[in-house]
This record gives C-alpha cells, sequence and structure tokens, in this order.
C-alpha cells in the first residue's frame, strides 16, 4: 500500500498538512485528502506535485 503525506509550500520550508494519505478528490475547488483511517482533512489548495516514489504530495494553499 502506497500512503503519503501533504506538505503545504509557502513558507520557509514545507509544512505538513496530513499523513498516511490514502486518497485524495476535488470538490468546490478545495482538495479532500482520506487518510488510512477514514479521517479526512479539506484544504483550500491546489496541487503543485505528487511524487509517489518518495511518498509527497505538494500543494499551495489559496490566499
Amino acid at each position: 500500500m502506497c500512503l503519503s503525506t501533504v506538505l503545504a509550500l509557502g513558507g520557509e520550508k514545507p509544512e505538513p498538512v496530513c499523513r498516511n494519505i490514502a486518497s485524495v478528490r476535488s470538490k468546490d475547488g478545495k482538495l479532500i485528502f482520506t487518510d488510512i483511517m477514514g479521517v479526512t482533512t479539506e484544504v483550500d489548495a491546489a496541487i503543485e506535485r505528487i511524487d509517489l516514489m518518495e511518498n509527497y504530495i505538494w500543494i499551495r494553499k489559496h490566499e
């Protein structure tokens, strides 16, 4: 199973948003991340990059 960590760009260094993410979907311009336990995190952001080999998803929050 491939689980990812979501990192927000924009500050001095990437900030972790959520971990162990199993799925990502978009709804009404927001990203909804669901972790392995079924817990969702909704973020007003856009995906910058996804690296499935390193298990990272980089996002940039909307201002």
